[in-house]
């Protein structure tokens, strides 16, 4: 999953690790969450969610759930937005 900055957000990358525990704070138990990677750069936030939700299409939309709360929820989040879903 891809996030993309709007506005001031895109000259600065965030902290993978701050990224990462925002979208653990939130994932609700049900997502059922095993492990995030983040690549972040200026710009851009590369995320790799995985969950034990199946079958693929329940784990992306779970995937998707998690990034949706977080964007919503996270002042670090404020100035981006999902750009690109992919597969797992």
């Amino acid at each position: 999953m891809t996030l993309t900055a709007t506005g001031t957000a895109a000259r600065q990358a965030p902290d993978g690790a701050q990224v990462a525990d925002v979208l653990w704070v939130a994932a609700a138990a049900e997502d059922r969450l095993e492990h995030i990677s983040v690549r972040s750069a200026p710009g851009r936030i590369h995320l790799g969610i995985f969950t034990t939700a199946p079958p693929e299409a329940v784990a992306g939309a779970v995937a998707l759930g998690i990034c949706r709360r977080a964007l919503a929820m996270s002042p670090l989040l404020r100035d981006w937005s999902v750009h690109a879903v992919r597969p797992a």
